[in-house]
């Protein structure tokens, strides 16, 4: 598109939203903003940190359908994985995928913990390209991600799948590795859904979280607006990104059927795969099988927006405003600005995850990420 080269640079700044310098965390001589700005030039140095999306790219919709092209083309962007079993207590199981090669064998080296978005996982385009940033120089970080139960060929071994809300599986696999690696800092990485369950865990724990820093990637912070917009009968959300994620939801169920039917809630297996929506796929699966009374109480309930003010360590937030999924009006920039450890980088275009740039339409997220993890990694 021609306004990439017609408008004003400033057009394309990042927009950041945080408390005032003189209340943020200070170490090392410098605050929260200034580590940032030092070390993440791009993202929060007011003249360098500007997107600028790719001209061949029009807009949100654009850039979100073409990132879901690039998850079927693993050649593009190679990363080879170690795959673990993790057993949850309950005698759940979900897949853990290692980047390779491992780097975590030195002990205190660094580990980022990935959370995808809803049934994504390590296939996924934004976590290969930012894997493959983060491996090498000047970074060499271990990588690993935690997939949601029923996903990415490991069946269910209980009735319970996932939810927009459910922190309990992310909390317990924080805690093993900080039990099993209590030298090496540990820092999260939640896209969309996952950023959602991300920044929930991390307000749950407040001062006894155990990662030092985190990042939070296209979340969409009030899971109740945002699927109550999604379950409106509109064209996008007929035959793309509402379609698309219930389609996964009811994959999930069929995948694991037997399983899910064989336990002590009745179901109906017909209602479920005939869900049309979100909110219809949870009032006849979720709220059943976990116990809620209604969706928009699981919705309610599950949305990380609440506990923003309850998070103790450094949190970094990216939202577009042109993302098709998550909205303008749920990204909660006065709440952001009350808590001196979170930071809001906002953008004009990126879609939903893409942040593609340039000609040769490659992602910009990735290197932004890469340095947050380098800063916060210095700064602690």
């Amino acid at each position: 598109m021609l306004y990439t080269a017609l408008l004003p640079k400033w057009w394309f700044k990042v927009q950041l939203t945080h408390a005032p310098p003189e209340k943020q965390p200070r170490r090392s001589g410098r605050t929260l903003g200034e580590q940032l700005k030092t070390m993440c030039p791009t993202l929060a140095d007011p003249a360098k940190a500007h997107y600028i999306p790719s001209w061949v790219m029009p807009g949100g919709d654009m850039q979100t359908i073409y990132l879901y092209t690039q998850h079927f083309k693993p050649a593009g962007c190679p990363v080879s994985y170690e795959r673990d079993i993790f057993e949850f207590s309950d005698g759940g199981k979900a897949a853990i995928d290692w980047a390779q090669p491992r780097r975590d064998a030195v002990p205190g080296s660094p580990l980022i913990i990935l959370v995808p978005g809803i049934a994504g996982g390590s296939h996924d385009y934004y976590a290969r390209s930012f894997i493959h940033r983060v491996s090498q120089q000047p970074y060499g970080y271990q990588v690993v991600v935690l997939h949601s139960r029923g996903c990415n060929g490991v069946d269910l071994h209980t009735p319970k799948a996932f939810h927009a809300g459910m922190t309990e599986d992310l909390r317990e696999f924080v805690k093993h590795l900080a039990e099993s690696r209590p030298k090496s800092p540990l820092i999260g990485i939640g896209f969309s859904l996952g950023a959602n369950i991300l920044t929930k865990y991390v307000g749950e724990e407040g001062a006894t979280c155990r990662l030092v820093a985190a990042a939070s990637v296209c979340n969409p912070f009030d899971i109740d607006t945002t699927v109550r917009a999604m379950c409106l009968p509109t064209i996008k959300n007929r035959f793309l990104y509402a379609a698309a994620l219930t389609r996964s939801l009811i994959s999930v169920f069929t995948s694991n059927q037997k399983v899910i039917l064989a336990g002590e809630v009745a179901l109906d297996a017909k209602r479920i795969v005939s869900a049309r929506n979100i909110n219809e796929f949870n009032e006849e699966y979720t709220i059943k099988v976990f116990g809620y009374q209604s969706a928009k109480e699981l919705n309610v309930g599950g949305s990380c927006i609440h506990y923003l003010k309850d998070i103790q360590v450094p949190m970094l937030f990216i939202n577009a405003l042109d993302d098709p999924m998550c909205y303008r009006r749920t990204i909660p920039f006065d709440d952001i600005a009350k808590n001196p450890n979170l930071v809001l980088a906002c953008t004009r275009y990126g879609g939903h995850l893409a942040y593609f740039e340039g000609t040769s339409v490659t992602p910009w997220l990735p290197g932004q990420l890469a340095s947050f993890v380098q800063a916060m990694l210095k700064w602690r």
